[in-house]
């Protein structure tokens, strides 16, 4: 069944955060992988302006943890916009001056593992000024996408930023560093 509405699209992310519902019991890491694919296949390739919304205006979260839930969220915007991941990008450029959901957007560009997103990546560390600075953990994310989508302009922008950012926590250059090392 397609799930082409807000509600069932929220609960389906709710069962997701603690296992609950007509799922099998889970053994192994693989398993959860496969209860994530089978709920983020029920949702339709429609269904990226949904998750949207409830990233913009989050749902009672009643007895549910609100990081398990923005994790979720997360990590079915991903799995969506992989889809049609031009529009994914595209959406996720209209809401970047959004701080509140910059980090969960930073992370989407980065699972998207699209080069077109390197755009969007470069845009945000030419914005990033002392008066608006992007957060350490935004920073951090920025890396791990990077790192992610991978490819010669990526390795370049991480360049730019351990010169950039050289100054900053031994945690943000060991993100930077990493990516770096991955070809």
């Amino acid at each position: 069944m397609i799930r082409n509405d807000r509600d069932t699209i929220v609960e389906g992310i709710k069962h997701l955060c603690d296992g609950i519902g007509p799922f099998q019991k889970m053994d192994s890491l693989e398993d959860y992988f496969k209860m994530q694919t089978d709920v983020y296949d029920t949702f339709g390739d429609d269904s990226f302006d949904i998750l949207i919304d409830i990233l913009l205006h989050p749902p009672d979260l009643g007895r549910f943890d609100p990081n398990d839930f923005e994790y979720e969220l997360q990590e079915a915007l991903t799995a969506v916009g992989r889809r049609n991941p031009r529009y994914a990008l595209d959406k996720i450029d209209d809401l970047l001056g959004i701080k509140s959901i910059r980090l969960v957007l930073i992370n989407i560009i980065g699972g998207l593992e699209n080069e077109d997103g390197l755009f969007l990546l470069e845009s945000l560390l030419q914005q990033s000024t002392e008066s608006d600075p992007l957060s350490e953990d935004e920073l951090i994310g920025l890396a791990c996408a990077l790192r992610e989508i991978r490819g010669k302009k990526a390795v370049e922008l991480l360049s730019k930023m351990k010169v950039r950012y050289r100054n900053h926590s031994s945690d943000l250059l060991e993100y930077i560093e990493n990516g770096l090392k991955v070809r």
